[in-house]
């Protein structure tokens, strides 16, 4: 981040869009300050204090992409001020909510200025596609659908996730506005044996390649593609693990000094900030 650029001088907003895949639209979770666990933890602080005004958005964890994307156009319309101009953040699946909103949902009320996507399966993920074909499988499918939507898990979500229906369906009814300037990032990593996404990486790496264990790097590319972030799985880029180890280090109980925390190999806040000094320096 340039010393040089003063953001608290600029009408800089930025709307952070969440995803799904697998994590709950949320923005924060719990009261309790001790207790309380944000989504993107420590992004919104760090770029209030570069003078951004920052909104972070929440929207139904297990609709499909239209359905997240009207929740988020009644967000921005009640939290913004009309004549608003916003440089969206989505990670995964809120990128694609963001470009549904962009390209389907126009609104007097606020006008997009930028589409900076995280990490978001533009493409569809592949291991979308190992969980409902190769799990579930198309004879199950249906009646998959009637128990989960018993415990209100709508199948948009999961269906709008798969390769076949963003290239076939989403992509070609959803056209970039020439308008509004489109960045991505991919990120990658390799699992560890005891990793969280050692399972969905090796799904990905067989059907599409390097990926961040729900996304691969061919699929998250939309727009102008600033960078593959090295070390980073899908979690990392919310700063999640972060915000885990910060939790860890306040509960009383377990041996602290056993838990001495590593040095991490990326740097989450360092990323937005990143983020934030591309689109200023590009007069967004």
């Amino acid at each position: 981040m340039s010393n040089d650029d003063d953001h608290s001088e600029s009408l800089f907003s930025v709307l952070l869009s969440p995803c799904n895949l697998g994590f709950s639209g949320f923005d924060t979770l719990g009261k309790n300050p001790d207790f309380r666990f944000d989504y993107w933890h420590g992004v919104r602080e760090a770029l209030d204090e570069i003078g951004c005004c920052v909104h972070t958005a929440r929207v139904p964890p297990f609709a499909g992409i239209q359905q997240r994307a009207e929740k988020l156009r009644e967000y921005i319309e009640q939290t913004v001020p009309h004549g608003s101009e916003l440089n969206l953040i989505g990670h995964s699946m809120g990128g694609l909510d963001c470009r549904y909103l962009v390209s389907h949902l126009k609104s007097p009320h606020f006008k997009v200025r930028s589409l900076t996507t995280l990490a978001t399966p533009h493409r569809g993920s592949s291991f979308a596609d190992y969980v409902m074909s190769d799990i579930v499988g198309k004879v199950r499918l249906e009646a998959f659908w009637k128990m989960m939507g018993i415990v209100g898990i709508e199948r948009g979500a999961a269906d709008n996730l798969t390769t076949y229906y963003l290239q076939n369906e989403f992509n070609p009814k959803t056209p970039d506005d020439p308008e509004v300037a489109y960045f991505s990032y991919g990120a990658s990593f390799q699992p560890g044996y005891f990793s969280r996404f050692r399972f969905p990486w090796n799904v990905i790496m067989d059907r599409e390649g390097p990926n961040d264990g729900l996304v691969s790097i061919k699929s998250a590319k939309w727009g102008t593609y600033v960078r593959t972030i090295p070390n980073a799985d899908h979690m990392d880029l919310m700063n999640w693990v972060n915000a885990l180890a910060w939790s860890r280090a306040r509960f009383p109980w377990g041996d602290n000094a056993a838990r001495q925390e590593e040095a991490p190999l990326f740097n989450a806040i360092e990323l937005y900030l990143e983020i934030s000094d591309m689109l200023y320096k590009n007069g967004l």
